[in-house]
């Protein structure tokens, strides 16, 4: 089986594939990929350029050892690992919160000791407010070999790589919502499922693409 990971890399999809053509968006608009081999010697010219102001370009690289390209990618970035869901009200709507200017869904950093399932739930809680939660199932992508989301960010003169891992998870809570302000989250409001692409230019591609799977 072809592998294939998606990452959403300074705002663009980056993807480390053994071939191309199994991209279905590079399939769809080529124009708007650079596509090069993975090569180590090469490896650091291309992420500064993917990580650069003035990167427009979605990326792929491909080479046949996708595991191990896969960590030598990682090396460039300090890895941390995160939990959340997407949560469901017994009337079928789904829970977003805004924080800093877009449309999110919550999620937080694993603690130690805690295992993801627990990350996922903690956080869901303590950014919401909310309680009654059943957590049901991982959310996968389809054609894909990510297990989680993966996005980058600049912080403390480091380029962070967050890998998110989101469970699908029921609520029968009807009470107020409280955002946790101290984390920068401002509104927290129930959407109804038919209502969310009304969202999307205003979301982080990582999560339109964990809301499109769940």
């Amino acid at each position: 089986m072809t592998q294939k990971y998606k990452f959403f890399i300074n705002n663009k999809l980056l993807f480390l594939v053994e071939n191309p053509i199994n991209v279905d968006e590079f399939m769809e608009n080529p124009t708007e990929f650079i596509v090069k081999p993975f090569e180590l010697d090469d490896l650091q010219n291309y992420i500064e350029v993917i990580l650069g102001d003035k990167n427009g370009s979605n990326w792929i690289l491909y080479g046949a050892e996708v595991e191990k390209n896969k960590l030598h990618f990682f090396e460039y970035f300090k890895v941390i690992r995160a939990a959340g869901g997407v949560v469901v009200n017994e009337q079928n709507e789904i829970m977003l919160i805004h924080r800093r200017g877009f449309w999110d869904l919550p999620k937080g950093k694993m603690e130690k000791d805690e295992t993801l399932e627990e990350t996922a739930v903690r956080e869901v809680i303590e950014e919401t407010g909310i309680s009654g939660i059943t957590l049901l199932s991982p959310i996968y992508y389809k054609g894909l070999d990510n297990k989680c989301t993966f996005h980058s960010y600049f912080e403390k003169e480091k380029w962070i790589l967050k890998e998110s891992y989101w469970y699908r998870m029921e609520t029968n809570f009807d009470g107020q919502l409280i955002p946790q302000t101290e984390e920068d989250i401002e509104q927290v409001k129930w959407v109804n499922k038919m209502d969310l692409p009304q969202y999307y230019d205003n979301m982080y591609l990582s999560i339109i693409e964990v809301l499109k799977n769940y």
